[in-house]
């Protein structure tokens, strides 16, 4: 029962977070950060020592900027069909 209490908490965080950070544009090159991003950064900031902070800040804006281009391309493709 502690650890479904612990999981939901998390949760519940992590989605606050999701929700009150400043979204960018939609018109902007990078795609607003989701609850999966921000555990993931979480995870690598605090918990993983294996890589640098700038190297953990730099692949996050390379993922979520390849996640706009691919939304982009694929609201294109839909338009023309």
């Amino acid at each position: 029962m502690r650890l479904v209490r612990l999981a939901m908490l998390t949760l519940a965080v992590l989605t606050i977070l999701a929700a009150t950070t400043q979204q960018p544009n939609t018109d902007s090159e990078i795609v607003a950060l989701t609850v999966a991003d921000i555990r993931r950064l979480l995870y690598a900031l605090v918990l993983a020592v294996t890589l640098s902070p700038e190297q953990i800040l730099h692949w996050s804006i390379w993922r979520r900027t390849a996640r706009a281009r691919a939304r982009r391309a694929h609201y294109q493709r839909r338009q023309a069909n």
